[in-house]
């Protein structure tokens, strides 16, 4: 089933805008808000074929409830998000020092790392007050 483009363009556009995880309720709230005339269901299926193609990274809130985090796609090696457990912010970070230490586990460990969707949980600098 295709999807109304009008529509799939702006949910991606919210969804790029934001720079902390989300639920599809408040994704869902946030297009009424701005006026936006778009089904609950409708919202929910975008979100699904974004998931599954990978633009989007699906965790569980504190709470158990599905939290969605929009993912940036990078060509080279040596990248992934680091996502602070105060604030939710997630920040992309291209390092030569990580290409290294992926190419040094492929190498001496024989262990292919999947790099697609690599996050690592934290604290940032303004959460942890310095």
């Amino acid at each position: 089933m295709s999807y109304n483009t009008h529509q799939k363009d702006l949910i991606i556009s919210l969804i790029q805008s934001k720079k902390t995880d989300f639920s599809v309720k408040e994704l869902y709230q946030e297009l009424l808000t701005r006026g936006e005339e778009i089904g609950q269901t409708t919202v929910y299926r975008i979100v699904d074929s974004l998931t599954e193609a990978g633009q989007l990274r699906k965790t569980l809130g504190g709470d158990g409830s599905a939290r969605f985090q929009f993912l940036e796609s990078c060509e080279r090696s040596g990248h992934c998000y680091l996502k602070c457990e105060g604030c939710g912010k997630i920040e992309h970070v291209d390092c030569d020092d990580l290409c290294n230490l992926m190419n040094h586990i492929k190498k001496q460990h024989e262990f292919a790392i999947n790099e697609t969707n690599i996050v690592i949980n934290g604290i940032c600098r303004s959460c942890c007050g310095q």
